[in-house]
C-alpha cells in the first residue's frame, strides 16, 4: 500500500512543474479560494482540491503532512473543548 508521502511528493512534484511559480503563500491563497467553494458546494472535489493543496504546500516547505497531522492529532486529544457556537464551530478551551 503506498505511504500518502509517496503521493504527496508526487503531488508536490507535478505542481512544482506545473505551476512553476508557485510558493507557499500562493499556494495557500488558492487554498482559500477552494475551501470558500467547499464551504459552497460540499461536494468532495473540493475537499480533494483542498488536499491536493495542502500536499503541495508541505512538499514546498519539506515537511510530511501525515506525520504532522499525527502529531497534532495527539494534542488536540488532550485538549478540553468548549460548547459551539452560533456556527457550531467547537474551539479548545485556551488554558
Amino acid at each position: 500500500m503506498a505511504k500518502l508521502i509517496d503521493f504527496q511528493n508526487e503531488v508536490g512534484t507535478w505542481g512544482d512543474e506545473i505551476f512553476t511559480e508557485a510558493h507557499p503563500d500562493s499556494i495557500v491563497a488558492h487554498l482559500r479560494r477552494e475551501v470558500k467553494e467547499l464551504e459552497e458546494s460540499h461536494q468532495p472535489e473540493e475537499s480533494a482540491d483542498c488536499l491536493l493543496l495542502l500536499l503541495h504546500h508541505a512538499h514546498q516547505r519539506g515537511y510530511d503532512l501525515l506525520e504532522e497531522t499525527k502529531k497534532k492529532f495527539e494534542i488536540v486529544k488532550k485538549r478540553k473543548w468548549g460548547p459551539p457556537d452560533a456556527e457550531g464551530v467547537v474551539e479548545h478551551i485556551k488554558e
